[in-house]
């Protein structure tokens, strides 16, 4: 597709002259904000370890160095090979799927410079031009409510609701972001719903690729949002997180993030808990999960996000540039793994 294309293009052109390492940066913003004492502080930037990961991990456990750390990360740029920078864009997700549409929300509309660039709904793609607040108002009808991603935003950020109504406020916002896509509300089945009725809840799929070219999931975890007003499920806005038993699809210990880390058992509005609950019918989304790991075969490393929902299992974004690194390494630190080791070696990686 001359989209698709046109997308590719672009986006290697931003990554491949992208020179800046954010490590020190995003380091100086966390000082203040996480409660770590001076000598923490150092020992956290002489392992290139954020605050914000330094708080979480269990040194009385496992030694520091067996945490693959931010610096380390920066240095590797695992998101500049191969088709890994495609996904930077939320738009492209539903081009690359678009033969697998039955992973995709029903309704995929991509906005360019406030305009509708295309439109992906049940399974069809349409180009053409299109008048956007007739569009979202018959969308409206159809799937009463519509959620929208800015696509130059990460951790929740800029993403709001159009619900029933749409508002000549919201046609602004949504010219004013100017890049974006915009889906219909998916909603989780009963087990995540049940936890947290006002969020999509979702997993992250740290995955890597294998010497026979397969991809490996290296570890899971849960996202729940934390709050009633809050569509929003990932911790860096307020959600609750918990590592998946890959064997067994059990939730362990559930945590929150404020100035230190907040271990909890139950989500802290419905009441229901998540420390020791399993997931409904793990074998079966784990082998789904699995089966949609071959379809993008194609990539090395990266972050995985899917949803049970109503209507299936839904892919949500794959993030190849930081994939959540610190929530990964809850539990268990990666570099414990001499598989996902010997992949990060093959690619520079020295400690």
């Amino acid at each position: 597709m001359k989209v698709l294309r046109k997308r590719i293009r672009s986006t290697y052109r931003v990554l491949t002259d992208y020179k800046y390492n954010p490590y020190e940066a995003v380091f100086e913003t966390q000082i203040e904000k996480y409660e770590l004492t001076p000598d923490e502080l150092n020992d956290a930037r002489k392992h290139g370890i954020w605050p914000r990961s330094y708080i979480v991990y269990d040194f009385e456990k496992w030694d520091i160095d067996q945490y693959l750390s931010e610096r380390d990360m920066f240095k590797l740029n695992l998101w500049e090979r191969g088709l890994a920078p495609v996904y930077v864009d939320k738009r492209n997700l539903p081009l690359l799927f678009h033969k697998n549409t039955h992973y995709l929300p029903s309704l995929n509309v991509a906005i360019e410079n406030g305009r509708v660039q295309y439109i992906i709904e049940d399974g069809k793609y349409q180009e053409g031009e299109f008048n956007l607040e007739e569009l979202l108002k018959r969308c409206l009808t159809k799937y009463a409510k519509l959620i929208v991603k800015p696509n130059n935003l990460s951790g929740g950020d800029g993403i709001f609701l159009i619900s029933q109504t749409l508002t000549e406020e919201d046609l602004q916002r949504i010219e004013k972001e100017g890049n974006a896509i915009i889906n219909n509300v998916l909603i989780n089945e009963e087990y995540a719903h049940r936890i947290n009725p006002t969020s999509l809840n979702t997993i992250r799929a740290l995955f890597f690729k294998r010497r026979d070219g397969s991809l490996r999931v290296i570890r899971m975890f849960h996202r729940f949002g934390a709050s009633s007003e809050s569509f929003v499920d990932n911790t860096s806005g307020g959600g609750v997180a918990a590592t998946i038993d890959q064997e067994t699809g059990e939730l362990r210990q559930a945590y929150t993030l404020g100035r230190t880390r907040i271990d909890l058992k139950k989500h802290p509005v419905t009441g229901h808990t998540i420390t020791g609950s399993m997931i409904a019918d793990w074998s079966d989304k784990k082998g789904a999960i699995d089966d949609l790991l071959k379809e993008i075969s194609y990539l090395e490393f990266g972050g995985l996000d899917i949803a049970f929902t109503t209507e299936g299992l839904k892919i949500i974004e794959i993030n190849t540039r930081f994939p959540a690194l610190r929530s990964m390494q809850l539990s268990t630190p990666v570099l414990i793994d001499t598989e996902f080791v010997e992949f990060l070696r093959l690619r520079g990686f020295e400690k």
